[in-house]
């Protein structure tokens, strides 16, 4: 495959890579195959590890992967500058389009202006052709309707800095041949969780008649889960499987485009969204192990992902710890932080010294103890445990909240009018105290003249003062004027030394 021509068909960088910061390096392609997704995505994470790249996004419908670092970067070696890759798969019917967008990762905006271009040149070429390659053999009828790669690079390297380039890539000849391992970049870091890193507590999926908010945890365990099972969906109903690639599809794409923590759904996605739910709570309560197979011997190893963070965290600490003393230099301190980055293969097979390997979650029956390494978790068939007792049956789907009554409008001077006051109950109410409390602030409307009194009604002062045999009512405490001090009070020296806010009585 070659280049497009300036100003031919394909020449122009397609509207993902329009958006590009002015001056960064960028190429890329668009392909569109005739075989599932599913498909594709696991010859193009094969690619990835054999390009030696990083995964940091695994998704259905991303695979974002970096290599090289900048302090790698200085020997201008095609496999030591930074580059981003970033491949997209789209489900087209009954096929699959495939984006690949290879970016420069220097902090600045490098260009041409370094004399790099050549070197990414020659970076882009070969990782286009890998991928070329792989989606050729997958598909070979559609390698006819292949166009040539777009780039974003300029005109050129300054012919000062290819000179200057020259004169590195001769000094790279001169390093030790062990130096590209202390140049290496960080090494394969944690998937990032999409849902989380959005920023709410909850993402929600929602029908016009019913909603279900998952936490943002489980939203990401769910979409691992579709993605797990999308990949590998062994005896699962094909309807069920397109289904989940469906929504898992739409989800990741909604995330991508801004961010939103929330989905509408048709009816028939929601047997897909409770599913997920259901095997995303298992996965939560059951251990958690990764079964690594080498793809050279097919030798299958299971390690626990919480104990090698745990030895990574115990390695970083110890070497660190060893590396503080009262006279270090800058130059010592640099090497010890390349060397604590620098943590080896991830991988390396016992029996044939392999460091490539096909990963997979699996874990084990609660009862038995039995490997299960299936994507959807229903019953074991070694000893016919369900799992999906662990959880129960809680409903995942509740109807939306009815609408709010609407309350009495506004009083005239702009203030809702107050709730009405419960009754006093009567005194032959249990739980009543049997004597009538009178509501302050509200005056009591006197019984009607002739009549007996009612039972439990209060009774207002001034008809009680009338009452034959009723004690009269002691006086009211005399408040004083506004403005004045209580009777007794006695002024603090200190106090009145204290600033007054503005309109305090003197």
């Amino acid at each position: 495959m070659r280049w497009a021509d300036a100003g031919g068909p394909g020449a122009a960088p397609p509207a993902v890579a329009a958006g590009l910061e002015p001056g960064r390096l960028a190429a890329g392609v668009q392909r569109r195959l005739g075989v599932p997704p599913s498909v594709a995505r696991q010859h193009l994470l094969r690619s990835v590890r054999d390009l030696a790249f990083d995964l940091k996004i695994e998704q259905l419908s991303l695979l974002e992967a970096v290599r090289g670092s900048r302090l790698g970067g200085v020997t201008l070696s095609p496999t030591q500058v930074p580059v981003l890759l970033r491949v997209t798969l789209e489900a087209d019917d009954p096929g699959v389009r495939v984006g690949v967008l290879l970016v420069d990762r220097w902090p600045g905006r490098l260009g041409r202006n370094w004399g790099v271009t050549s070197v990414y040149v020659s970076l882009f070429e070969s990782v286009l052709s890998a991928f070329d390659a792989v989606l050729g053999r997958l598909d070979p009828t559609a390698v006819a309707s292949f166009t040539p790669w777009w780039r974003q690079t300029g005109p050129g390297d300054v012919a000062m800095m290819q000179h200057a380039a020259g004169l590195a890539n001769r000094a790279q000849a001169a390093l030790s041949r062990h130096a590209g391992r202390l140049l290496d970049g960080d090494g394969q870091a944690q998937r990032q969780a999409v849902v989380t890193r959005t920023g709410g507590a909850t993402f929600t999926f929602e029908t016009a008649d019913t909603v279900a908010e998952v936490p943002a945890e489980l939203a990401d365990g769910m979409l691992m889960v579709g993605t797990l099972i999308v990949s590998r969906p062994g005896g699962m109903p094909p309807k069920l499987v397109g289904q989940v690639q469906s929504l898992v599809f739409r989800v990741e794409e909604r995330l991508a485009a801004g961010g939103v923590d929330r989905i509408t759904v048709e009816p028939a996605d929601v047997p897909a969204v409770t599913f997920l739910h259901q095997q995303a709570r298992l996965r939560g309560l059951l251990p958690v192990r990764t079964l690594r197979t080498c793809t050279t011997c097919r030798l299958e190893k299971v390690a626990n992902p919480e104990m090698e963070r745990m030895q990574e965290r115990t390695r970083r600490t110890r070497d660190l710890a060893s590396s503080i003393s009262g006279l270090v230099t800058p130059y010592v301190l640099a090497g010890r932080l390349v060397q604590l980055n620098n943590k080896g293969p991830k991988f390396a097979c016992p029996r044939c010294q392999g460091m490539d390997a096909d990963e997979t979650v699996v874990t084990y029956c609660q009862k038995c103890g039995d490997r299960r390494a299936e994507t959807a978790l229903r019953t074991c068939p070694k000893c016919q445990f369900d799992f999906r007792s662990l959880i129960g049956a809680e409903p995942v789907w509740r109807p939306r909240a009815a609408a709010v009554p609407a309350l009495a409008g506004p009083q005239p001077d702009g203030h809702p009018a107050p709730a009405a006051r419960p009754a006093t109950p009567p005194a032959s109410v249990p739980g009543g105290s049997g004597v009538a409390r009178p509501v302050v602030g509200v005056a009591a409307a006197p019984p009607p003249a002739g009549g007996p009194p009612v039972a439990g009604a209060p009774v207002p002062p001034a008809a009680a003062a009338h009452r034959p045999g009723a004690p009269a009512a002691p006086p009211a405490p005399e408040r004083p004027p506004t403005g004045q001090p209580p009777p007794g009070y006695r002024p603090d020296p200190e106090a009145e030394q204290w600033p007054r806010p503005p309109g305090f009585p003197p």
